[in-house]
């Protein structure tokens, strides 16, 4: 598509797993990203959720450049990034931009706030004359919601809220198209994430930011995202338009992470359908054949008499299908709105 800003096709991260103390030998591989794709669009968010070790912080320090992915595409306005040479990948590093988790271990305590975020000057002179620096980095703190008086103060003067605004404001220095938020607002609280995620809306309005928005908080991703994509065991499982994602998950895994998402209402607390996942999450060494969820899949037993896992959930690999843009890699995707309980209507269940 003619607005796709950032194209992640079929990537590919495998971290080899050795053994020996003098002589090592590859015994394995880490599939800590297995075959994602994804499109970014211009000023848009995409938000992608999934557990601990699904491989999303894996696949953003792809796109960030920290890491060189071991197959695949990630296409920067159409320009295959991952075939640049060293200039060329620095050169990236200005249009895409990171923002970490931890406001406290992300900032330098050694250098004040104007070192911080003017730091980004240095390495990418164009971005600010000379001469002009100080200005800049005034202007970026008052953009973010900060004091731009306190260039000189250092991170312990400021809060976790304000740490976090700082690091947006190191990140805006170079003017980048692509923001990769890593769980910005996880290490906050909650009424402080309200003004960090509003603050991100802003920016995105008036500067025409996209985000790839990294978050475990289903309800934040809510708020925040366009699109959403669903990761599950280095793969992404399912993929659409918000409305749909949320409104009628297709995928048993999405099903059962909405049904975990807390109700603000609490009329209707315990009166919704719970969905109880089975067992932890396989091994990314070892992931298991066929559908990598059919191991915990509270739905796969429903489609055969005898409640066994049906043989094409343990033997073929379900790719993205589905209708308009809304996919899931399911090979018997659930159908109907959540209701009340984030389950398919008539379910009453709760899987163990």
């Amino acid at each position: 598509m003619a607005d796709v800003l950032l194209e992640v096709r079929d990537v590919v991260k495998h971290y080899p797993v050795r053994r020996g103390v003098v002589v090592q030998r590859t015994v394995g591989s880490v599939q800590a990203v297995d075959g994602v794709s994804l499109a970014l669009r211009r000023g848009r968010t995409l938000g992608l959720v999934g557990e601990s070790g699904s491989g999303k912080s894996t696949l953003a320090r792809l796109l960030v450049g920290v890491e060189k992915p071991t197959a695949g595409q990630i296409l920067l306005e159409g320009t295959d990034v991952t075939r640049m040479d060293r200039t060329a990948r620095r050169a990236l590093r200005q249009k895409v931009q990171m923002i970490f988790q931890d406001p406290y271990t992300s900032l330098n305590p050694r250098m004040s706030v104007g070192e911080i975020v003017g730091e980004a000057f240095e390495l990418h002179p164009a971005s600010a004359p000379a001469g002009s620096r100080q200005a800049a980095v005034q202007e970026l703190l008052e953009l973010v919601g900060l004091d731009p008086d306190h260039v000189h103060r250092y991170p312990h003067q400021f809060s976790g809220g304000q740490r976090q605004r700082i690091g947006i404001a190191r990140a805006l220095a170079v003017r980048p198209s692509v923001l990769v938020c890593d769980e910005p607002v996880s290490a906050l609280d909650v009424s402080v994430q309200g003004q960090v995620i509003n603050l991100l809306r802003r920016l995105q309005r008036e500067l025409g930011l996209s985000y790839l928005f990294i978050a475990h908080d289903l309800a934040v991703v809510r708020h925040i995202a366009h699109e959403v994509s669903v990761m599950y065991l280095g793969r992404v499982v399912e993929t659409g338009p918000r409305a749909g994602v949320y409104g009628s998950p297709r995928h048993p895994y999405t099903r059962a992470l909405m049904s975990a998402v807390p109700l603000p209402d609490p009329t209707l607390r315990g009166r919704r359908d719970e969905i109880v996942l089975e067992g932890d999450v396989p091994s990314p060494s070892s992931p298991p054949s066929g559908c990598r969820f059919h191991t915990r899949c509270w739905w796969a037993g429903r489609q055969t008499a005898d409640g066994s896992v049906p043989a094409p959930c343990r033997g073929e690999d379900p790719r993205l299908t589905g209708d308009g843009d809304h996919l899931s890699a399911c090979h018997f995707p659930v159908a109907g709105p959540t209701g009340a309980g984030g389950a398919a209507d008539g379910l009453r269940t709760v899987a163990r």
